[in-house]
């Protein structure tokens, strides 16, 4: 019996071909779109999963406030982690991690720059899954100057050698000893690294403060069964122990005295595996992704899904009318309603295996370019994953039963009498049906199209507006230490180009670059409602001119004055936090000594207008610049058409200065836009889904359009014997379908509003959302559905009114 519902089946798809290639086309599209953003969601979910104890390991986060200045930090104090080990015996194991910035990595006469480079404990092993495929992970970094390297990194640097015992020299300046290999740390991890250093290779004067360097990413592993709430509620007493003698050797005031004037120490663990979805502190490892984008992705996947369902249902039912009288013989014949449903949902199951195969094969060929846009290295290996390969069987029955059943029912349920005598009347205006999933359509692919523009416009927002500095025509000269006490004689040697026009030497730049976050004393004087943390760039004197920046009140730093080693400028948004109306000449004070927590004390000599140093998601924070060496770039102010001679220019200089050295630079503008990537990456993704879901509504509306032509045809004979127009009658046949679109516009419109204008919460600086965004929306929408309707109005509005009449 099924083999003969799979032949007639076989059958009326090839019988039927200008629908059945409509519904696989829209259906194929439909299931590739949302295999896609399953392997996206489920690699979003399954981040530091692959560690055997990731449902027990925490990460120490810092809540503090100080001067009415809140942060929540990824970064804790050296002692931090095993102080909780030794005194709280429901914790297992602690590790560190410390970021390491950019090294100059050389071995005999190769010398490369690597970035994916951090510190670790000896610990690290016992608590993350990270197996060594050559050394001992008890022993692998507990001595200083050791370091555990990627198979990667073995097959860069050493080929066929065994790396073990092998020294690779670092900046030219330190020796470090390979005692351990890895195969490679998983994409799916909220860190990465090619090589990992010793932390005993560290020595800090504040190594045993809590408050004194905050730079340890801290982690601790739970024994089975231990409640990480419960350990929270024990941390206000380490706190007391450990945290209130700082603030009072620091501040000159008790802990208590401390909470009482709107001050907080507070540190809560944070879980491992929501750390990448779930986690936006100051000074994460890597940048992380958000759970709002994994519901946003998978909602789109279920819309997208359900408006190629639709699709299917749409034109099922409207080309019921050519299968009517085949319903009615076959009842009239003796048979029952159940077999027929059974035919129809066959042939939908028909349908949907065959678009599920085409799916496999898009999402395979799309999957590359897929990568590239959201950033990913997914794999699509159906028969090895087994939640997708339920994914694909799931989808293709959801679609087959649930998809079919509709027109099923509806096309089973025909009265053999009114369909053999003709009574039978099908069309746009008395499908109610129809035209509500048509007005569903198109409400989702309105709402797509709104937020890909909104987007687009706060990305352009972001890029256009004016940032306090000059970020155009910039060049980055990176990893400048290495030029040791030649770094300004390279400076100058760069600045005889007459295409230079300025240059500073600063690791503190308002890109993606050093940051140093430290309570400044207003008045010099240790008290808590005297303390404000902001941020304290070294910086040169050319610093401020180099970049465009303005001076507002004061001066900059001048070398004819010497007392300007002990001279700050603030930002009008520090300036605010003290209180100040005229803070020149005002005294401010920085901790020199966290032994001794002895203070140097500087004189404000000017105030530059606020500028924006990180992205525009957050206000203008408090910020100061001091006179100190900070070595780490260069950056050349520039103006030139000829950028490519410029660079080989200033690499030559490079070469002349550190031979041998890799050669890395950048542009601050493109710099300032990579801090965006989410939202570029984002408004990417938005626009292709936007498109593949007014694709896949338009096959539907082609459809109807062609179907509401052929049962009007005599209609349209008679009219236009009559003296119609050709522009009339494309009219008559389009208004239908232009109503349901505005009517989808005025469903859309305020949700999409209401979604983006939250979204764009997220920033404190950003667009609006204007009425015009909405309509060019509607505007878009409509354009798309009338060309898509156009073609059969035309078609039949031009046929001779001759064959119109002898239709049928």
């Amino acid at each position: 019996m099924f083999k003969k519902y799979l032949t007639v089946a076989v059958r009326n798809l090839l019988k039927y071909k200008f629908y059945s290639i409509l519904n696989i086309t829209g259906l194929a599209a439909g299931i590739a779109t949302c295999l896609l953003i399953l392997l996206f969601v489920q690699d979003e979910l399954s981040y530091d999963k692959f560690h055997e104890n990731s449902d027990r390991i925490y990460r120490i986060v810092a809540d503090f406030t100080l001067g009415g200045n809140s942060f929540t930090a990824a970064n804790v104090g050296p002692p931090t982690g095993f102080a909780i080990v030794n005194d709280y015996p429901e914790v297992e194991n602690a590790v560190r991690l410390m970021s390491s910035g950019s090294w100059f990595v050389r071995y005999g006469e190769n010398s490369f720059k690597e970035t994916e480079v951090i510190y670790a404990d000896s610990t690290l092993f016992r608590v993350f899954t990270l197996p060594l495929i050559n050394g001992d992970p008890q022993t692998a970094l507990t001595r200083p100057n050791t370091m555990v390297i990627s198979q990667r990194m073995v097959d860069k640097y050493f080929g066929s050698e065994d790396p073990i015992g092998k020294t690779l020299r670092l900046d030219d300046s330190r020796d470090y000893q390979v005692t351990g290999v890895y195969d490679k740390i998983p994409g799916n991890s909220h860190f990465h690294a090619e090589f990992i250093l010793s932390l005993a290779s560290v020595s800090s004067s504040s190594e045993n403060f809590w408050l004194g360097n905050m730079g340890y990413k801290t982690y601790l592993l739970l024994r089975e069964n231990a409640d990480y709430k419960a350990l929270e509620a024990k941390f206000p007493d380490m706190i007391k122990k450990y945290v209130g003698p700082e603030i009072q050797k620091f501040l000159g005031t008790s802990l208590e005295e401390f909470e009482a004037g709107g001050g907080k120490t507070g540190y809560y663990l944070q879980p491992l595996t929501d750390i990448h979805l779930h986690s936006d502190l100051l000074d994460e490892l890597e940048p992380n992704s958000d759970i709002k984008y994994v519901i946003i992705f998978s909602a789109i996947a279920f819309f997208i899904l359900i408006i190629a369902c639709i699709n299917f249902m749409n034109l099922s039912t409207a080309a019921s009318a050519g299968r009517a009288k085949e319903v009615g013989i076959k009842k009239v014949l003796g048979s029952e309603r159940k077999s027929l449903i059974t035919q129809f949902l066959t042939e939908s199951l028909t349908t949907s295996i065959i678009a599920t195969v085409i799916s496999l094969i898009i999402v395979k060929v799309a999957l590359p370019h897929f990568n590239d846009l959201a950033g990913k290295e997914l794999e699509f290996n159906i028969l090895s994953n087994s939640q997708i390969l339920m994914g694909v069987l799931l989808i293709t029955l959801f679609i087959g039963l649930l998809a079919g059943s509709y027109p099923a029912l509806f096309i089973s349920a025909f009265k053999p009498i009114e369909v053999l005598k003709g009574k039978l009347k099908l069309g746009a205006k008395s499908g109610f049906m129809r035209s509500s999933l048509v007005v569903f359509q198109f409400t989702a692919s309105i709402i797509m199209i709104i937020c890909t523009t909104v987007v687009f416009n706060q990305i352009s927002f972001i890029q256009n507006k004016k940032l306090g500095f000059n970020k155009e025509q910039v060049l980055i000269i990176n990893d400048a230490f290495i030029l040791s006490n030649q770094i300004q004689a390279f400076k100058n040697a760069v600045l005889q180009n007459p295409d230079v026009l300025a240059g500073t030497v600063s690791g503190y730049l308002p890109t993606e670059s050093s940051r140093s976050g430290n309570a400044i004393l207003r008045g010099g004087v240790k008290d808590e409602k005297n303390s404000i943390v902001m941020q304290n760039w070294r910086v040169d004197y050319d610093y401020i001119n180099t970049l465009g920046m303005e001076i507002i009140e004061g001066r900059n730093f001048s070398r004819e004055f010497g007392s300007d080693s002990m001279a700050v400028i603030i930002n009008e948004t520090a300036a605010k936090f003290f209180g100040w109306e005229d803070p020149l000449g005002k005294i401010v004070g920085r901790f020199t000594s966290n032994e001794t927590a002895s203070i140097a004390k500087y004189n404000i000599i000017g105030v530059v207008k606020n500028f924006h140093y990180e992205s525009l998601r957050n206000s203008i924070g408090p910020l100061l610049f001091f006179l100190k060496n900070s070595t780490s770039k260069v950056a050349f102010r520039i103006s030139t058409a000829n950028i490519r001679q410029l660079i080989t220019s200033v690499k030559d200089k490079w070469d002349e200065f550190a031979p041998g050295q890799p050669f890395d630079y950048s542009f601050m503008d493109e710099e300032f836009n990579n801090m965006y990537n989410a939202e570029q990456r984002m408004g990417g993704i938005y626009s292709v889904f936007a498109f593949l879901a007014i694709f896949i509504g338009c096959l539907g509306l082609f459809g109807l359009a062609a179907f509401t032509a052929q049962q009007r045809t005599k209609e349209i004979g008679v009219r236009k014997v009559l003296g119609a127009s050709v522009g009339g009658i494309v009219l008559l046949l389009s208004k239908e379908f232009v109503k349901l679109v505005v009517i989808s516009f005025v469903i859309a419109a305020p949700i999409a509003y209401y979604y983006m204008n939250n979204w764009l919460g997220d920033f404190a600086y950003r667009t609006e959302i204007g009425t015009f965004t909405l309509l060019a929306a509607g505007g878009i929408a409509l354009a798309i559905a009338l060309v898509t309707v156009s073609y059969h109005a035309i078609k039949v509005a031009v046929t001779n009114p001759v064959k119109s009449l002898r239709y049928e």
